[in-house]
């Protein structure tokens, strides 16, 4: 339902747009819906390419590209208007897609160039209120000739709930860096509850990841969770008096992947250099650990080593596992190499998971899913791998548990090519 909504946001903001632009051409309900349906298209161009894993049209590069293609066959049914003039519109609408991804759910602006996603995220991507004045608006914009200043009377009420919303996240971003400057804050994220009534964030310190909530208004804010896991990490990595230093490799999971490849290969997760320990107080570390330098190891069936790599370099934070554990393989984004989570503690209500993959060539790689921490999940098979929920040849859903709402939220990530794209 939520796509749907989406979906119908980006036509309703092209088809608004459009109409403002180009209204004083529309002097009959025939080409005021051909205007509209044109806009609407535009709105919606962008993802076009997204069904074939490319983000091509998703970009600012390519929104004049989309703006003189719909110009273009738009000016096969309606000479009598400019072309230049059209092929702004047109462009416009285009462009309010990006605008909308940005406050959204994030968008690769400046793709092929730059492939990181921006964001500013104010809105839900299925907010109501950003869609139904907007679609009043096209409504109103078909039926009468003169309705021009209803229907911007519409976009504008969407702009002012929309810049309501910017402020209101400023100011609480401001606050929060007020509040934990002397903790020296590395990193913030917040975003709109899909509720709706209040904002949630999450930020890192150097000692500590903090998760909560505040009002819309900003000015009652509510910590959910703060958790020093990256100290816990670390101290588990130290030598202390009671550990074991390691001195030879250790293999925590060791996975036979005939029935997988059809070839005779092992992947071994190994402890090269570190310190195993036990601890039994209660806690998510309870039992016996073993942290330090971890390998990700491509063997044969008789041993021949194939391939190597330093696990530690895909993370920021010191390695730490309290278990052996089996790696749970798929082929998440369509290319038939197998693919596979590696997780690490991150609170009482989920774990960090990165996803890796195994090449044709025998390279290991990350594939980029979940940004710099890894994706956010309340897995229930195992702590540290994880079998993800596929939803299509390329695209699977991840869920965690909001105790503070009682709710599971789910996300969506697709392959786009080069990278997973949250939905």
């Amino acid at each position: 339902m939520d796509l749907i909504l989406h979906t119908f946001i980006h036509a309703a903001a092209g088809a608004s747009t459009a109409y403002l632009f180009g209204r004083a051409f529309t002097d009959s309900i025939g080409r005021r819906s051909l205007l509209l349906l044109f806009g609407a298209i535009a709105g919606l161009a962008p993802d076009f390419t997204k069904f074939f894993g490319d983000l091509f049209f998703h970009s600012v590069f390519l929104i004049p590209l989309i703006g003189w293609i719909m110009a273009y066959f738009f000016s096969k049914f309606q000479k009598e208007f400019p072309f230049s003039r059209m092929w702004l519109t047109f462009m416009i609408s285009a462009g309010t897609h990006l605008l909308i991804d940005y406050i959204g759910n994030g968008v690769a602006l400046f793709y092929p160039l730059i492939e990181h996603e921006y964001e500013f995220s104010v809105i839900d991507r299925d907010d109501p209120f950003v869609l139904f004045p907007m679609l009043l608006s096209v409504m109103i914009g078909l039926w009468f000739r003169k309705g021009r200043y209803l229907v911007l009377a519409g976009v504008l009420t969407s702009i002012v709930y929309i810049g309501t919303l910017t402020y209101s996240k400023i100011s609480l971003e401001h606050s929060l860096e007020e509040r934990y400057k002397q903790d020296h804050m590395e990193s913030l994220l917040t975003y709109p509850d899909p509720s709706g009534r209040q904002w949630r964030f999450m930020l890192r310190t150097e000692s500590a990841a903090v998760f909560g909530r505040a009002s819309l208004l900003g000015n009652r804010i509510e910590v959910d969770n703060e958790s020093s896991f990256s100290n816990l990490r670390a101290e588990k990595a130290e030598a202390d008096a009671s550990s074991v230093t390691v001195s030879g490799t250790m293999t925590l999971s060791r996975n036979d992947m005939y029935t997988i490849m059809r070839k005779p290969y092992y992947i071994d997760i190994e402890l090269v250099n570190g310190t195993y320990s036990e601890d039994w107080s209660p806690g998510p570390f309870m039992g016996p650990n073993w942290s330090g330098e971890f390998h990700l190891v491509l063997r044969d069936d008789i041993g021949n080593e194939l391939n190597r790599v330093a696990l530690n370099d895909f993370y920021t934070d010191p390695l730490l596992f309290n278990s052996t554990f089996d790696l749970s393989f798929d082929d998440y984004n369509g290319d038939g190499n197998p693919d596979f989570t590696i997780g690490q503690y991150g609170t009482s209500n989920g774990n960090y998971y990165k996803l890796f993959t195994l090449t044709g060539s025998n390279e290991f790689k990350e594939l980029d899913a979940g940004g710099r921490d890894g994706m956010f999940i309340s897995a229930d098979d195992s702590m540290y791998s994880t079998h993800l929920k596929k939803i299509g040849d390329s695209s699977f859903q991840t869920d965690y548990y909001d105790n503070s709402t009682g709710q599971h939220v789910k996300s969506t990530y697709t392959w786009a090519g080069e990278r997973f794209v949250k939905q």
